[in-house]
């Protein structure tokens, strides 16, 4: 099993700055919390 801190930078690795409107740091921070309702989303436009 991965740790918080395996996730945290896995996610900085992965992270595109700004694309949510948030530093990397602030996107990836809530993974150390390890809190399941404060992570990292990316929402995917839908097509209609």
């Amino acid at each position: 099993m991965k740790t918080a801190q395996d996730r945290y930078f896995e996610c900085l690795e992965v992270c595109i700055e700004d694309e949510q409107g948030k530093s990397c740091r602030q996107v990836c921070a809530p993974i150390l919390n390890d809190d399941p309702f404060d992570h990292p989303t990316v929402p995917i436009a839908s097509s209609k």
